[in-house]
């Protein structure tokens, strides 16, 4: 597996320190879906996808310290008129209980504040959630089996959070096990990550070997879910990762689901993109 090349960098925003890793771009391609063989039917085929530029990924998911920078303030109020609220307390516990379209509009807050404060780094000006290939690109982080520390439950068990070992609860970020050789932790379970795209069951089908990461982006909005039942919580978008709450198989990087944009889970939180 690729070692890291470029140190984490480090920026604070009224003293609460967000941490940022490299992911390098890759212009060969990634194997994207389960090449087990044994994966859900939306994982196939594999198919190779191109991250065209690097871009940088929060190191952990976003805690609930990092979150309320932003539901503290008057954009968040004016925005969302029910306050949030985590089911699991805790400064350093992941953020969870929030909407798809409140992940991104703190992704917006935060390219605001990271311009007022001049902290982006070369290159990159926009902070956004990851689009699924892209998340599935760091997670695995060169690797090719279930999870990037190796196959089954026992290599779950070693980095992340899950119903095996979690008690049925969020824990702190980065308290299981070590980093992945991106320096990315909780890529497995703790909480699901809300993605940028639009569900698309047969989303693998569409593509083809060689497709960029922003062509998968592209046709996932194009065909994915456009909320037909009329229950006005939105479209169902993305997650990745697997939850505390779930068994190890749903934890694999492979592995893909979805949820109500409107709806709040309290297994699901978010992980933040710098690109360009």
């Amino acid at each position: 597996m690729p070692e890291t090349i470029v140190q984490p960098i480090t920026f604070q925003l009224e003293e609460v320190d967000f941490t940022f890793c490299f992911i390098p771009a890759c212009p060969e391609g990634f194997l994207m879906g389960d090449g087990i063989g044994s994966g859900y039917p939306d994982e196939q085929p594999v198919h190779r996808v191109v991250i065209p530029t690097s871009f940088w990924m929060l190191q952990t998911p976003v805690t609930q310290k990092q979150f309320q920078l932003w539901t503290q303030t008057k954009d968040f109020e004016s925005r969302f008129e029910i306050p949030h609220r985590n089911q699991f307390e805790g400064p350093s516990h992941p953020a969870e209980s929030m909407t798809w379209y409140q992940a991104s509009a703190f992704c917006e807050w935060l390219t605001i504040r990271l311009h007022e404060i001049h902290a982006f780094p070369v290159e990159v000006n926009e902070a956004r959630l990851p689009y699924e290939a892209e998340w599935e690109y760091a997670c695995r982080a060169g690797s090719a089996t279930e999870f990037w520390s190796g196959d089954g439950a026992a290599a779950m068990a070693e980095i992340g959070w899950y119903a095996g070992n979690s008690g049925n609860h969020t824990h702190p970020v980065a308290s299981r096990g070590k980093s992945n050789p991106w320096g990315l932790f909780d890529m497995h379970g703790n909480v699901w990550e809300w993605c940028q795209d639009r569900w698309d069951e047969h989303a693998y089908r569409r593509r083809w070997d060689g497709i960029s990461s922003l062509e998968t982006f592209e046709l996932n909005e194009q065909y994915g879910d456009r909320n037909t039942e009329g229950n006005g919580l939105g479209e169902r978008r993305t997650q990745r990762g697997g939850s505390y709450s779930y068994p190890a198989w749903w934890c694999r990087a492979a592995c893909r689901y979805r949820g109500r944009a409107g709806d709040s889970y309290r297994n699901c939180g978010l992980r933040v993109c710098l690109v360009p």
